[in-house]
């Protein structure tokens, strides 16, 4: 009984189908090593690409006030110092929350804390903010008048920037307390505290 040629599958010759092999295992072998080199140039320019879509250029670090460094690296953590609303060279805002400086004014000053936290952070990091893995906590003190207690409020301008910035690696555990006064007459104080590569 004769078999009808519709019946017989097609199948590639031996040729073609070590060909396809072939492509398909350099293929593979170049993706391998094109992926992690993508990802690792991403996240080498995303932070600093944030922070240029943010329209934030960082500022040097600026000289500490006392007796102290900017900032320390232990066992893959930076532990930065306070920073103040310095911007250009000058404080913003200073007095106290809310009787000399509203909310708003005190959340734009923290914001500008972050900003300096993040430029102390990149000098850790040897000028690459890619080595930064997770902020992992923000201490902010808020000279506050005897019954203010939006402390909270106003630190959102630091956490929030920092998820900005950094996205799910900005989220952070965070303390934020009233105090009587600060350093220099300034509104707010920002430290903190990354895990980097």
């Amino acid at each position: 009984m004769r078999q009808s040629l519709k019946t017989i599958p097609d199948r590639p010759s031996p040729e073609i189908s070590r060909r396809r092999l072939l492509y398909g295992a350099l293929a593979t072998t170049a993706l391998a090593f094109t992926l992690p080199q993508l990802a690792r140039q991403a996240g080498a320019s995303g932070f600093e690409a944030r922070l240029a879509e943010l329209g934030v250029s960082l500022p040097d670090i600026p000289e500490p006030v006392a007796n102290y460094v900017p900032y320390r690296v232990v066992d893959g953590f930076v532990y930065c110092a306070g920073q103040i609303p310095f911007r250009d060279g000058e404080l913003i805002h200073p007095g106290k929350v809310p009787t000399e400086v509203s909310v708003e004014d005190a959340q734009t000053a923290a914001r500008q804390c972050a900003i300096n936290l993040i430029a102390t952070l990149k000098a850790a990091c040897d000028g690459n903010l890619d080595r930064v893995r997770q902020c992992m906590r923000l201490q902010g003190f808020v000279a506050s008048a005897d019954d203010f207690t939006q402390q909270s409020t106003v630190m959102n301008g630091a956490s929030d920037f920092m998820v900005e910035v950094f996205g799910e690696v900005g989220r952070h555990t965070r303390l934020a307390v009233g105090v009587n006064t600060l350093p220099l007459n300034a509104c707010v104080e920002v430290s903190g505290v990354f895990a980097i590569n």
